[in-house]
């Protein structure tokens, strides 16, 4: 009798004769997929890479519905879980999980005394998401939707390559890329041999963009030195040319010597963001939906960004929900914009291969919430917490 009341209660929430679903439970999963080399090891964020770790985030509900969010990890995911396990997911137990606004903005004071940027913010980026992919589900409905996009089956996504520091491999690279039916890529090389054979290669081949990720390596006055060497390559950006990363008066200088400039990795609030925007520092604004707040706070740059004609290029080197989220708000907008793809193979992933662009566009998932789900089998099989 109990099980069919339960069964009886969970359909009349899902039907929508009752709107009080609660959390029942948030707990992260972390887990690592091996890269498939062809090559020597390639490195990432700094360091050689053969395994990119995941942080995923799992929202439970009473009425049966769960949702996954993705919470930025690289170095930190043992900060960023314990944040969100024992201060975030508290706070969580008890509340309507489709009421995002409401709950984002009880977690985001419950934060704030441990800063409202870096590891809490990423925990919170993931339960925003998780959230939305909730909100999707019991609205039978993919989240772009929800976000006042049109049916769209697709958006396009260029090559991010990893870092190799050796010109050949580059080309290579490059050529490999290409060949899959890209036609923008980015390096992350500070090199002008391997930049400027990357350039020529796209000459060559398609005429395609090239950007340039740096990683914040220069003070002012080298970044001017680099853009002044760089500039006849007609470089589509360089992406964060300065340290610190938030000296936003540094990259308008490089912006204003010729060569368009991308920012937004390493921008750690949304009141950053809107600087960022209102004061026409960069080009191109690069939101990291894992990082800055989830779909919610995306959402809401790409929109500012939209109406002060600044672009949009959104930060998105993932492989699971952070990857999926970033497809959604990005085909939410009436043109979509580029989002990245960091080009590597991997051996395994419980997401399946839906994150495989075609002739570089990458499918938008069309079933309710994010639309793609985790499969348990794997992701206990490549689990590392």
């Amino acid at each position: 009798m109990i099980g069919s009341i339960k069964r009886a209660n969970n359909w009349m929430r899902r039907a929508g004769f009752c709107t009080a679903m609660k959390i029942t439970r948030v707990s992260g999963v972390v887990y690592r997929q091996e890269l498939k080399l062809r090559g020597p090891k390639p490195k990432f964020a700094g360091e050689g890479r053969n395994a990119f770790e995941t942080l995923l985030v799992k929202v439970e509900t009473d009425a049966g519905l769960i949702g996954w969010g993705e919470a930025f990890p690289h170095r930190i995911w043992p900060a960023v879980k314990w944040l969100l396990e024992n201060l975030i997911a508290p706070a969580c137990i008890g509340a309507d999980p489709l009421d995002i606004a409401a709950l984002m903005k009880l977690l985001t004071y419950r934060v704030h005394g441990v800063g409202r940027a870096g590891p809490a913010m990423y925990a919170l980026s993931g339960v925003d998401t998780a959230l939305w992919d909730i909100l999707g589900k019991a609205k039978n409905q993919p989240i772009y939707k929800l976000l006042g996009g049109v049916p769209c089956a697709e958006v396009p996504a260029y090559a991010s390559l990893l870092k190799y520091g050796d010109t050949d491999v580059v080309v290579r690279t490059c050529e490999e890329a290409l060949g899959r039916g890209y036609r923008d890529l980015k390096v992350h090389e500070t090199g002008r041999d391997e930049i400027t054979a990357a350039a020529e290669l796209l000459r060559k081949h398609n005429g395609g963009g090239l950007m340039v990720d740096v990683n914040a390596p220069w003070t002012v006055p080298e970044a001017l030195a680099a853009a002044a060497r760089l500039r006849e390559l007609g470089l589509k950006w360089i992406e964060d040319p300065v340290w610190p990363p938030e000296d936003f008066a540094g990259a308008k200088q490089v912006r204003e010597s010729g060569v368009p400039v991308a920012i937004g990795e390493n921008v750690q609030t949304p009141s950053d963001f809107t600087r960022l925007i209102e004061g026409r520092f960069v080009d191109y604004v690069q939101p990291s939906a894992a990082k800055i707040g989830g779909i919610s706070i995306a959402r809401d740059i790409f929109a500012a960004a939209n109406a002060a004609g600044v672009a949009v290029a959104p930060h998105s080197a993932y492989f699971g929900a952070g990857l999926i989220a970033t497809a959604h708000v990005s085909a939410a907008l009436s043109r979509a914009p580029m989002i990245e793809r960091l080009y590597c193979d991997l051996t395994e992933s419980p997401f399946g291969d839906w994150y495989d662009p075609v002739d570089g566009y990458l499918t938008v998932p069309q079933g309710p919430g994010l639309g793609v789900e985790p499969d348990p089998a794997i992701l206990d099989k490549l689990r590392v917490d």
